[in-house]
This record gives C-alpha cells, sequence and structure tokens, in this order.
C-alpha cells in the first residue's frame, strides 16, 4: 500500500513539473531569427493550395518572411493588429498575419515584407509573431 502510495506521489510531482515547465515556456522571439523562406503571399497561398500536407511540412512552426500588398486590415478579439495579404489565387483572404503590438502605421494597398512564423492554414495562411521587415 506504501508503494501504492509513493508511485503516485512520484507521478503527481513529475506531471506538476511538466505542466509547470512547459506553461511556463518562454514564446519564440520571431525578431532574432533568421528567416528560413523567403517568398511572395502569392507563393506562400499557392503552395498551400496544391499540396497542403507538403507546405506544412515545409513550412509549419518555421521563421518565413513573406511580401505583399495589404487587402484588408483589423484587429483581433485578442487586441492584436492583424492585416490580409493579397494572394492572386485566392478567392477569400489570402494570407493573414498577425503582430505582436499594435501597427498603426499600416494602410490597405501598402506594400509590405513581413517575418512571421507560420501555422499553417485554414482558409487563410495563418502567420502570427510578425514582424515588418526594411
Amino acid at each position: 500500500m506504501n508503494r501504492i502510495i509513493i508511485f503516485l506521489v512520484t507521478g503527481l510531482l513529475i506531471a506538476g513539473g511538466i505542466v509547470y515547465f512547459v506553461y511556463n515556456k518562454p514564446h519564440r522571439d520571431v525578431a532574432n531569427e533568421e528567416a528560413e523562406h523567403v517568398l511572395t503571399a502569392d507563393q506562400i497561398f499557392d503552395e498551400y493550395e496544391a499540396d497542403e500536407a507538403a507546405a506544412n511540412a515545409k513550412f509549419l512552426d518555421k521563421t518565413v518572411q513573406v511580401s505583399g500588398t495589404i487587402s484588408e486590415l483589423g484587429t483581433n478579439d485578442a487586441g492584436q493588429s492583424f492585416v490580409i495579404l493579397a494572394a492572386e489565387n485566392a478567392m477569400i483572404g489570402g494570407v493573414s498575419a498577425t503582430f505582436q503590438g499594435d501597427q498603426a502605421n499600416l494602410e490597405e494597398g501598402l506594400k509590405v515584407s513581413l517575418k512571421c512564423r507560420c501555422t499553417g492554414k485554414l482558409m487563410d495562411v495563418v502567420l502570427v509573431n510578425c514582424m515588418l521587415t526594411e
């Protein structure tokens, strides 16, 4: 009986330590990472449209630098600024890019280059932790 209690307490302590570590893990700093792929909004959107599994293998959770023209901008429910980069073959939307902070200096029709982390495709190709590049 004592062995079972010791085993359970040890297991709970290990599980608690793992949960604490994962919960407090620092976020990636995209600003200090080198972009693994440099491409246009059209190129990344077309790759996802052609073969989502292959595109995920290539881009998912990687830092990418994407350039394109802003077709829409706004703020999400978390208060983060986002833009939609136009993609020629997209019926609606294109490439959605969410920033860490406020981006008041952006406007529709502006050509931008962004460094972001790719999280895959829903209706749009989704990029997060974005920052403007020169």
